[in-house]
C-alpha cells in the first residue's frame, strides 16, 4: 500500500487550506486576535402564521446519489427505500448545492437563512481550525429563535457533536435540546490506561504510516462502549430520541422539531446485518475510517471503504423510515412541513480520494439532496430545478408556515421555482471549504485558492507535511458530469472567466459575514465598571 500523507485530525486541524497561520494570513490582522467588542441582537417579531408543524432532519454527509429518485445511484444494489417513499411524496430540488463547508459553517447558514461566504476565520480551542468555523454570531436571529416567538414548541435532537462543544451555542432559541453523545472524537468515553487495542480496525503498519489515527480509534473504541449499550448505531439512538419526542409533544400544536443525524459521517461502522448485504462474510480489520489524503490503496481495502459506507446509508435509511413511520403513525403528515437534505456528500474513491476536503468541491462532496413534504401534497413526487443552497432554506420554509423570515436573512424564498412563477435568476453557485472556492454553472465547475492575499503556489495539506502545489481544477460538466477528468490547461479562457465569476461573488460578501460573539449591552457595562 503505498501512502502519501494521513492525518485525520491534523487535516482538520490546520495549516492546511485552514488556519493559514504560515501560508495564508487573514484578511485583517486584528480578526483572529482580538474579539470584535459586542453588538446588539434583535428580537424576532411575534407572528401568527398557519401553525403548521415544521420538522427537519439532516443526514451528514449523505451522497445525492446515495437516492434512486435523482438517477442512477453510485451502487446499484444500495438500499434506501424509506427515503425513496418519502421522496415521491415531497417535492425534489434537483439543484441543491452547498454553501461553505464543512459541518459547523454549513450550520450557520442553514440556521439562520444568512450566508457563509467568504468566510472569516477565528482561532477555536479545538483541534478544527478552519474559516467559518466558530459559533454563531451575537447578531445571528436563527430559525429556532424566530419559531420560538411565534409560539412554536421548538426541539433540537442532534448526536452532531461538533454542535455541542463546549462554547458552541447551535442550540439557540431551542426551548429543548438533547445532544445524544458519543461521536468521533467526542470526549465521552475515556480509557485511563493509554490507548486501547485497535487491531480489529487497522493493522498496526496502517497505524504506524498514519499519525494520530491509534488516539482517534481509541477514543471511538472508547465512546463505542458505552453508546452500544442504548443501540445497534447513534443513529438508532438519534431517531428514537425523536420518536419519543414526538408522542410526548406532538399535540403541543405548533411545534418546530430539528432532528441532526451525524450519519453516514465516517467512521463508518454500519452494524453488522447492514454491511452483510454490501460486503457478505465480512472479515479481517474493518477499516471504518477512509484517509482524508489521497492514497494508493489496496482493491480489497478501498472495496470496504465503499461498502461500509453502503452500510451506514442503509442504516440511516432504516432509522429514518422509522421516525417517518412515528411520523405517520401520529397523523403529522396532515399539518406539518417535513424536510430531508443533507450537509454535503463524500468521495468514495473518485480521484483516488474519499471523504471531503478544500480539494475535492466536486459534485459529489457539495450536490446533496432537498426534499420538501408538505401537507396538500399539491407537488409530491416534483422535480424542480434551478440552484438553491442551505442560506435559502429558512426564508423558503417560513413563508411556507405563514411568517415572515428574518430581516437578517440573505437568502430567497425559492418556492416560487415550485410553484413556476420563475425560473430562478441564478446562473451560478458558489462553495468553499478552507481557503478553496468553487463556482459552477450547468456546463461548467472550476475551482481555485479564493483568498486573494493568500495567493500561493503553495498550500499546506497537514500538519508537518511538505507543502504540495495546489492548482486550480476546471471541469466540463456537459461532457464530464462526474468531474473526473480536470481541463483547466486545455480552456485557460474558461478557467479566467470563471475565476472572475468566483472573486465578484466573494466580492459582493465582504462585509456581510463579519459578526461579533458578545453583547452590545454587556460590553457598554463593563466599560462603565472600568470606568469606575
Amino acid at each position: 500500500m503505498t501512502r502519501s500523507r494521513f492525518s485525520r485530525r491534523g487535516f482538520l486541524q490546520g495549516a492546511a487550506l485552514a488556519t493559514g497561520a504560515s501560508a495564508f494570513p487573514t484578511s485583517a490582522p486584528a480578526r483572529g486576535t482580538a474579539e470584535p467588542s459586542g453588538s446588539t441582537w434583535e428580537r424576532p417579531p411575534k407572528q401568527h402564521g398557519n401553525d403548521l408543524n415544521l420538522i427537519v432532519i439532516v443526514a451528514d454527509t449523505f451522497r445525492r446519489d446515495n437516492l434512486g429518485i435523482y438517477g442512477p445511484r453510485w451502487l446499484e444494489s444500495l438500499e434506501t427505500p424509506n427515503l425513496d417513499r418519502f421522496a415521491r411524496q415531497s417535492v425534489l430540488f434537483e439543484d441543491f448545492y452547498a454553501e461553505v463547508l464543512p459541518t459547523i459553517p454549513l450550520r450557520r447558514t442553514l440556521y439562520t437563512g444568512r450566508r457563509g461566504i467568504p468566510a472569516i476565520y477565528y482561532p477555536q480551542h479545538e483541534n478544527v481550525q478552519l474559516p467559518g468555523w466558530h459559533p454563531l454570531y451575537y447578531e445571528d436571529v436563527t430559525l429556532a429563535e424566530t419559531l420560538t416567538e411565534s409560539g412554536y414548541v421548538t426541539s433540537l435532537i442532534s448526536d452532531l457533536y461538533h454542535q455541542f462543544k463546549p462554547g458552541r451555542n447551535f442550540q439557540r432559541g431551542f426551548q429543548s435540546y438533547e445532544y445524544i453523545r458519543g461521536q468521533e472524537f467526542d470526549a465521552y468515553g475515556t480509557s485511563p490506561h493509554g490507548l486501547l487495542d485497535v487491531s480489529d480496525i487497522v493493522p498496526n503498519d496502517y497505524l504506524r504510516g498514519s499519525p494520530g489515527l491509534h488516539n482517534f480509534l481509541s477514543q471511538y473504541k472508547a465512546n463505542s462502549n458505552l453508546w452500544k449499550q442504548q443501540g445497534e448505531s447513534l443513529a438508532q439512538i438519534v431517531a428514537q430520541t425523536a420518536t419519543a419526542w414526538l408522542r410526548e409533544n406532538f399535540r403541543q400544536r405548533p411545534f418546530y422539531l430539528q432532528v441532526e443525524f451525524f450519519d453516514p459521517h465516517e467512521p463508518w461502522d454500519p452494524p453488522a446485518r447492514f454491511l452483510e448485504k454490501y460486503l457478505p462474510n465480512a472479515s479481517g480489520p474493518s477499516y471504518i475510517e477512509p484517509p482524508y489524503d489521497t492514497l494508493e490503496l489496496p482493491d480489497a481495502i478501498k472495496q470496504r471503504f465503499r461498502a461500509n459506507y453502503a452500510g451506514e446509508v442503509n442504516c440511516v435509511d432504516t432509522w429514518i423510515g422509522n421516525l417517518l413511520s412515528q411520523i405517520s403513525d401520529l397523523g403529522l403528515y396532515e399539518n406539518s412541513i417535513v424536510v430531508f437534505l443533507a450537509d454535503h456528500g463524500t468521495l468514495l474513491g473518485e480521484h483516488g480520494q474519499f471523504l471531503k476536503g478544500p480539494d475535492k468541491l466536486r459534485r459529489q462532496v457539495t450536490h446533496v439532496p432537498l426534499l420538501v413534504r408538505t401537507p396538500t401534497q399539491d407537488f409530491a413526487g416534483k422535480k424542480v430545478q434551478g440552484f438553491i443552497q442551505p442560506p435559502d432554506v429558512v426564508p423558503t420554509l417560513l413563508p411556507l408556515l405563514g411568517l415572515k423570515p428574518p430581516a437578517r436573512a440573505t437568502g430567497s424564498n425559492l418556492w416560487t421555482l415550485v410553484t413556476g412563477e420563475s425560473k430562478g435568476d441564478r446562473d451560478v453557485v458558489v462553495q468553499t471549504y478552507g481557503w478553496v472556492g468553487a463556482v459552477r454553472d450547468k456546463e461548467w465547475s472550476y475551482t481555485e485558492i479564493w483568498k486573494p492575499e493568500a495567493r500561493q503556489d503553495k498550500y499546506h495539506a497537514a500538519p508537518g507535511a511538505p507543502l504540495a502545489a495546489y492548482k486550480p481544477q476546471l471541469y466540463n460538466l456537459q461532457q464530464d458530469p462526474q468531474e473526473l477528468t480536470d481541463v483547466a490547461d486545455t480552456y485557460p479562457d474558461v478557467a479566467r472567466r470563471y475565476s472572475a465569476k468566483l472573486k465578484d461573488y466573494i466580492a459582493s460578501g465582504e462585509g456581510k459575514t463579519e459578526g461579533s460573539f458578545n453583547s452590545k449591552a454587556s460590553f457598554d457595562l463593563q466599560e462603565g465598571l472600568y470606568a469606575k
